[in-house]
C-alpha cells in the first residue's frame, strides 16, 4: 500500500477514533444507567460511583477494563480500515463506526454480568 492510500485510510480512521473517545461515557450510561454524561456536561461527575454504596458503575469502578474496551474498539476500527481487501472506504467507515457500540457494549455487558451489577 502506498503512502497516499495509507494517509487516506488514516484520515478515515481518525474521526472513528474521535467519535468513540468522545461518546464513550454516553455508551457507559446506556449500558449501566449509571449517570455518566457527555464529557462536555460533566463526564463521570454524576455517575453512581460518586455516591456511597452500591451500585457502582462497573466501568468507572474498573477503569482499566473500561480503557481496555475503548482501546479494543480502536484496534478493531484500525483493522477494519487498514485490512487488505476490496471493501470501499465508506463501508469500512460504517463498519468502524458500528464497531464502537458493539465492542464497548459487549465488554460492558460481560463486565456487568461478572460483577453482578444488575442483580
Amino acid at each position: 500500500m502506498n503512502l497516499r492510500k495509507l494517509a487516506i485510510r488514516a484520515a478515515v480512521l481518525a474521526p472513528l477514533v474521535a467519535v468513540a473517545a468522545t461518546f464513550f461515557l454516553n455508551v457507559c450510561h446506556v449500558i449501566y444507567d449509571c449517570g455518566c454524561v457527555s464529557i462536555w456536561s460533566g463526564g463521570a461527575a454524576f455517575c453512581n460511583i460518586q455516591t456511597p454504596g452500591p451500585p457502582d458503575c462497573p466501568f468507572c469502578a474498573q477503569p482499566d477494563v473500561a480503557y481496555g474496551a475503548l482501546y479494543g474498539t480502536f484496534l478493531v476500527q484500525g483493522v477494519l480500515v487498514f485490512a487488505p481487501g476490496s471493501l470501499g472506504l465508506g463501508i469500512r467507515a460504517l463498519l468502524g463506526l458500528a464497531a464502537f457500540p458493539l465492542v464497548v457494549g459487549a465488554a460492558g455487558v460481560v463486565l456487568g454480568l461478572q460483577v453482578g451489577y444488575w442483580s
